[in-house]
């Protein structure tokens, strides 16, 4: 059975068997590997920009005898999205993604996006609604030093509140707590003769403390 990191692990929870999904920035393949092992899935795409990388996902998938598709493509302009339901895109960060989703015309057909992006999470969860995506959940995993969030965007009319926006769920008190001493650093870091600065970073980390206390 292959093995996966705790994060691919975590985008893994979002996916059923119902799902036709396109892995965007499959790198080595592994989580369509796993997908597939583990029955999770009904139909893999593979994908990649960088053709060093989808060799790499072609080797791992016919090491394992597997009936996987590859696609060597910017985003997904070069994929047939027929039939496909889901787009599971990690790996690279907030502004990446939102080009990636552009063409709304592209994605009109797709009903789930699983998103692991590197920044920008309150930017990313703003445009998924203008988009038509409601967040529907969300997880946070350390792994390798590292916090990592997953969102799980369905399509939806549906808006999220402006703290979810924000903030996420706000469902695991370790990556709250981590929050909350990032911010906390940056406070410390102002000089106190920067007293606007400072003040805001301040009213900042009170309105984080505020909205973990209201999600209690």
């Amino acid at each position: 059975m292959t093995k996966i990191s705790k994060r691919l692990k975590a985008i893994a929870e979002f996916v059923n068997k119902k799902d036709t999904l396109v892995d965007v920035g499959c790198d080595h393949g592994l989580l369509g590997i796993y997908l597939v092992e583990k029955n999770k899935v009904k139909k893999v795409i593979a994908s990649d920009i960088n053709q060093n990388a989808l060799n790499s996902a072609i080797r791992n998938i016919k090491k394992r005898n597997m009936n996987i598709e590859t696609v060597l493509s910017d985003g997904v302009k070069d994929i047939n999205l027929k039939g496909i339901n889901t787009l599971v895109i990690s790996g690279m960060g907030t502004s990446t993604i939102l080009h990636i989703l552009e063409n709304s015309e592209k994605i009109k057909n797709i009903q789930k996006l699983i998103i692991q992006s590197n920044n920008d999470h309150e930017l990313l969860r703003s445009k998924m609604n203008e988009k038509g995506y409601f967040l529907e959940d969300e997880s946070y995993t350390y792994d390798k030093n590292k916090w990592y969030v997953t969102c799980k965007f369905v399509k939806s009319n549906e808006k999220n509140t402006d703290i979810q926006i924000k903030y996420g769920f706000l469902s695991n008190s370790d990556y709250n707590n981590y929050m909350l001493q990032y911010e906390k650093s940056i406070l410390k870091k102002i000089p106190f003769t920067a007293i606007r600065v400072k003040l805001m970073a301040l009213k900042k980390l009170n309105q984080l403390k505020k909205a973990i206390l209201s999600q209690k």
